[in-house]
């Protein structure tokens, strides 16, 4: 498979560019809802 990628640069980039950004739009759609707050399991009155 790595030699495949090293055959095609472009793939690899469009690929890479793919996985990064599903990663922040992930992290659009968990955390923009402007709930920030910590489950309740983190803190557990120590």
């Amino acid at each position: 498979m790595k030699v495949w990628f090293e055959r095609h640069p472009r793939t690899r980039l469009v690929t890479l560019t793919f996985y990064y950004l599903s990663i922040v739009v992930a992290l659009i759609v968990i955390y923009g809802r402007g709930d920030f707050s910590t489950p309740a399991f983190v803190y557990q009155n120590f």
